[in-house]
């Protein structure tokens, strides 16, 4: 039986992210800079090489075992500021998954009046979250909705912390092909006993 695989981009995302808050700010002191390195896990040659590696499988719409990536989220929750990358991961991996499909949908919404335009990006949203999250979006009346049954983040992370990186995620895909403005708030968890997670859209508020 073969294992299962996630799309590489997750934990390429994951792995940049960490690396992105690790890579110290111009603040004029180059000369800790070797010492820093040595003390940052996301700058480390380890890090570097599966970067690398995770880049060159997404590249080509690549998988990698689940066990694998379910290490890199377990890496990432051991860290104080793991909130942070997994807001930042999520983001990076909604980028790159509608990058690699989700062009000619956003050419063709860009021309259609903007009803049309709308069902069709989230034609592409709903097409991309299933492709490379494993998570089904539905419109309702009111909302946007997106459920997972299983989740990587609760298997690595019981507690749900690591939900942040796949809310992150659908709330960018969101912001990018359909032009929605608001929160997207994470209503029901498999980690506070709910039979899923589900996520919904809350339009952002008005002030005069």
């Amino acid at each position: 039986m073969p294992k299962p695989t996630v799309a590489s981009l997750i934990p390429l995302s994951l792995l940049e992210a960490l690396r992105n808050l690790d890579t110290p700010v111009e603040d004029g002191m180059e000369e800790l800079a070797e010492e820093i390195v040595v003390r940052r896990l996301g700058l480390s040659p380890t890090v570097a090489a599966q970067i690398q590696r995770y880049r060159q499988s997404a590249e080509r719409g690549g998988k990698v075992d689940s066990d694998e990536v379910l290490s890199v989220f377990r890496l990432v929750g051991r860290r104080p500021d793991a909130a942070l990358v997994f807001a930042d991961a999520g983001r990076r991996a909604a980028r790159y998954a509608a990058h690699s499909r989700g062009r000619s949908s956003r050419t063709l919404a860009r021309m259609s009046p903007s009803s049309v335009a709308r069902r069709i990006a989230l034609r592409s949203v709903t097409r991309l979250a299933r492709t490379f999250f494993e998570a089904e979006v539905s419109d309702r009346a009111a909302a946007v909705e997106v459920t997972m049954r299983t989740s990587l983040s609760i298997v690595a992370l019981p507690g749900g912390e690591a939900c942040l990186f796949y809310g992150s995620a659908y709330l960018e895909l969101l912001r990018g092909l359909t032009g929605f403005e608001g929160a997207l708030l994470h209503e029901h968890c498999l980690a506070r006993g709910h039979d899923v997670c589900v996520w919904r859209t809350a339009a952002a508020e008005v002030y005069e």
